[in-house]
C-alpha cells in the first residue's frame, strides 16, 4: 500500500486507527495531539526525525490487508 505524505495525521487515525499503535510504540504523541488535524507525514518525520519510507513501512504492515487501499 502506498500512503499518501500529504494525509495528516488526523485522516490518517481516523481512516485506519489500528496505525495509533505506530505512532506509540515510537513515543510520537501525534495520537490525541491539537495539531494532528494539521501535521501530515511528512511534517510529523520532518519533527521527530524519523526515516519516512521505515515510518510508512510499518503503518502500512498495521493496516490490515482488506483495508489496504
Amino acid at each position: 500500500m502506498k500512503l499518501d505524505m500529504k494525509i495528516t495525521i488526523n485522516d490518517l487515525l481516523a481512516k485506519h486507527p489500528e496505525a495509533a499503535g505506530i505512532f506509540i510504540k515510537r513515543k510520537m504523541l501525534c495520537v490525541g495531539c491539537p495539531s494532528e488535524a494539521f501535521h501530515t507525514l511528512e511534517d510529523v518525520v520532518r519533527l521527530y526525525g524519523f526515516d519516512l519510507n521505515d515510518l510508512t513501512a510499518a503503518i502500512s504492515k498495521a493496516i490490515p490487508k482488506g483495508k489496504r487501499q
